[in-house]
């Protein structure tokens, strides 16, 4: 498996993370209605696509960076873009006539999975992936 991680050049799961997030929220009706499980599970489903947005992107940034930690600024800047991500997809909503329709609430859950993806990359995550990524042990293994 982590050769595998490794022969992907970086870039790629963010781009693919990234149509595939645009193809569901511009598409109409991607998963059919009965997905709705109760009411505002979509905006829970925004929230978890906008994590892994995020977490994408910052893992891309950390197996680039690898094994050197990555920096808080650029994160953040990472993080931002997957929230501009959330805004664009939104804004499509009101070019695109295809039965979706725009929703301020919808912005706001995608906010929240990308700032969620960024705390648990921050505070967890990066950590496990930069020593994923690099050959040595964990430092705490010793």
């Amino acid at each position: 498996m982590r050769k595998f991680l490794l022969s992907i050049p970086t870039g790629i799961p963010s781009l693919i993370i990234t149509a595939i997030v645009a193809y569901l929220t511009l598409t109409s009706d991607p998963v059919g209605k009965e997905f709705l499980f109760f009411p505002g599970s979509d905006k829970v489903a925004h929230v978890l696509a906008f994590m892994f947005v995020s977490l994408t992107y910052l893992y891309d940034y950390a197996k680039h960076k690898n094994p050197h930690h990555t920096k808080l600024n650029l994160e953040m800047a990472l993080t931002a873009t997957a929230i501009v991500v959330g805004l664009l997809t939104e804004a499509g909503q009101l070019v695109i006539s295809n039965g979706r329709s725009y929703d301020p609430s919808d912005i706001v859950a995608d906010g929240i999975g990308a700032i969620i993806g960024f705390l648990a990359y921050r505070f967890y995550l990066g950590h496990e992936i930069r020593y994923f990524f690099s050959r040595r042990k964990h430092h705490h293994d010793y």
